[in-house]
């Protein structure tokens, strides 16, 4: 007996699917036009100024008397013995320069803060003692124009540091690894003259210096340069498009109607695709023992016994050795598999409306 042509049916569930996914691309445009219709307020953005900011730490590492070292201090980006270390000099420069006049208001202080940090078992690293040491006092200055300079200098006393954590150290009976950090922070505000205050800016410049340790390497921890632009935000009110609110939801209203029909559509071609896969997966493992009948045989003179399952008439096939007899009562959705032995008739039905899923 010849299969049912699988490819068929497939084409036709692609074919729904290509037209179900149009339809929701129908509905999204739909559902925009109608969000669209009630979007009544409009958001513009005027620049108001732009400004950029450059920040740098430099500092030198100042020598106690020794005899290896002929230099009074060393510069950056060294490896330091913690031993020869007499004071670090640091140098904070921060500018600041905005595209238009400004009045402003800003302020600036720097803070060395000790840490302690203790790792537990878990080799998780957390903070058990800090200390802030006010280095350079908070300063305010209040100014108008385009530009903003800070230029400070600052001795930095990492012997009384160090001596800190290790008292500290001693007391606990901790191995804690500790450094201090030194903040230089900024912080603007302001606007354009006679204006509402648009600026709000903070930097801070951090140099983080290990303690306890018999040579240290800083790491500088911050952005040397930004830049941003300030704008001014103003909302226009519109009114509600008609058209378009109306066109949006009778987009809607027809594409969820056909988008129905074609769901309906294609879970019935599925189960039709389900019931020719069931249909040819029988003919390929019994097509020796099934015979293709061309017309319904005529059933009126049987008793009809309806078996449940095909391997129950696979089992009365061998033993009664009568052939069995498959007739298609409608196409692509029933089919009937007969054994006629005398008065009896043995069925079993294959029905699409059955099947739930491939493998049946």
């Amino acid at each position: 007996m010849k299969p049912k042509n699988e490819n068929k049916i497939i084409l036709k569930q692609w074919v729904h699917v290509f037209i179900i996914i149009i339809l929701l691309v129908g509905l999204s445009f739909g559902l925009w036009m109608v969000a669209k219709s009630f979007n009544r307020d409009i958001n513009t953005k005027e620049e108001l100024y732009s400004y950029n900011y450059n920040s740098n730490l430099d500092y030198k590492v100042y020598l106690k008397p020794n005899n290896f070292f002929t230099a009074q201090y060393l510069g950056m980006n060294k490896q330091y013995i913690t031993s020869l270390i007499d004071h670090i000099d640091v140098n904070a420069k921060y500018s600041f320069q905005s595209s238009k006049e400004l009045t402003y208001t800003y302020s600036y202080d720097m803070v060395a803060t000790v840490k302690g940090t203790y790792s537990d078992g878990d080799a998780k690293s957390v903070e058990v003692w800090s200390k802030a040491y006010p280095i350079l006092p908070a300063e305010t200055k209040n100014g108008t124009g385009n530009t903003i300079t800070i230029d400070k200098n600052i001795t930095v006393d990492y012997k009384t540091y160090d001596q800190v954590m290790s008292d500290f150290r001693n007391e606990f009976g901790l191995s804690v690894d500790s450094r201090v950090d030194v903040a230089f922070k900024i912080s603007i505000t302001g606007g354009l003259p006679d204006g509402e205050q648009t600026l709000q800016e903070t930097n801070t410049m951090t140099l983080q210096i290990p303690l306890l340790k018999q040579t240290i390497e800083i790491k500088p921890d911050y952005v040397n340069t930004g830049h941003d632009t300030i704008y001014k935000s103003t909302e226009d009110t519109s009114d509600i498009n008609i058209p378009l609110l109306v066109f949006g939801i009778a987009l809607i209203l027809l594409m969820l109607f056909f988008l129905v029909k074609e769901v309906k559509r294609l879970l019935s071609v599925t189960k039709k695709s389900e019931y020719v896969l069931s249909f040819n997966k029988l003919l390929k493992e019994y097509g020796d023992i099934i015979a293709e009948a061309e017309n319904v045989p005529d059933l009126s003179k049987y008793d009809i016994v309806n078996i449940k399952l095909f391997n129950d008439l696979v089992d009365i096939e061998e033993e009664l050795h009568s052939p069995i007899i498959c007739a298609e009562i409608r196409e692509d959705m029933e089919s009937w598999f007969l054994i006629m032995n005398n008065d009896t008739a043995y069925r079993y039905v294959l029905r699409y409306e059955d099947l739930d899923h491939f493998n049946r």
